[in-house]
């Protein structure tokens, strides 16, 4: 009996960690919106930006990785797979490595958070070229339009075989100011996320779906704007008008 609530314990501990985090990571993403994070100054308000920031790469990341792991044969997908496991402890290594002679000062914490954002960015760099790589491109991998299905960064494959993502909807509530995986649901949320750090020209976009889906959107219509007919992601069709 006691091994049943020990268990049921920790399960309890575990999803009010989850929405804690999650109450945490709304409540700083709207301060950021609140915040000029190209003009902040004040500790705390650089802290906050920081945070977003980081936030905000860390979603682009994964919403990027499942956009081009859905498009990629089996093989390839175990290869990127494999490709992003060792690329985490690699980051986590370099960020130990870059900021270790700090570790005693004030300034360590937001070294190594500043650091990894830094190389989280450079890894959706790199992971968007792949996703956007133009057709004879011999540094990309071939895309197979769907044969795979979507993955997360470390996750498991999945038997199931999923279609191609069609483009969300445009649509949204510009009342609603709930996060938008919330409100939209996880998958739809995802979705715009993707679209969103594909192309928005922000250096601290709001394609985060801790942010409500109207905000996102705005940045993609925005984004989708600017490059025009430039060779634009085919899904800025359903953002015209």
């Amino acid at each position: 009996m006691s091994g049943k609530t020990s268990l049921l314990s920790g399960s309890l501990a575990v999803a009010i960690f989850a929405i804690a985090a999650g109450l945490l990571l709304t409540a700083s993403a709207a301060r950021a919106a609140a915040i000029d994070c190209a003009t902040a100054k004040t500790q705390a308000d650089l802290a906050t930006c920081r945070t977003a920031n980081a936030a905000s790469a860390d979603a682009g990341l994964n919403a990027v990785y499942k956009a081009l792991a859905a498009r990629l044969a089996p093989a390839d997908l175990k290869r990127l797979r494999d490709a992003q496991r060792a690329w985490i402890p690699f980051r986590d290594k370099e960020c130990a490595f870059r900021t270790q002679p700090y570790a005693d000062g004030s300034v360590y914490s937001t070294l190594v958070e500043t650091c990894k954002a830094e190389l989280t960015k450079a890894r959706l760099a790199q992971l968007q070229h792949q996703l956007q790589c133009p057709e004879g491109d011999l540094s990309c991998v071939p895309q197979s339009g769907g044969n795979a299905a979507p993955a997360t960064a470390g996750a498991a494959p999945s038997a199931a075989k999923a279609p191609p993502a069609k483009p969300a909807a445009a649509q949204a509530s510009q009342n609603d100011t709930r996060p938008c995986a919330q409100s939209a649901g996880k998958a739809k949320s995802d979705q715009y996320v993707s679209q969103c750090v594909q192309v928005s020209p922000a250096t601290n976009p709001p394609c985060n779906g801790q942010n409500a889906c109207s905000m996102m959107i705005d940045e993609i219509k925005r984004g989708c704007a600017m490059i025009g007919k430039d060779n634009p992601p085919t899904f800025c069709s359903a953002y015209k008008g």
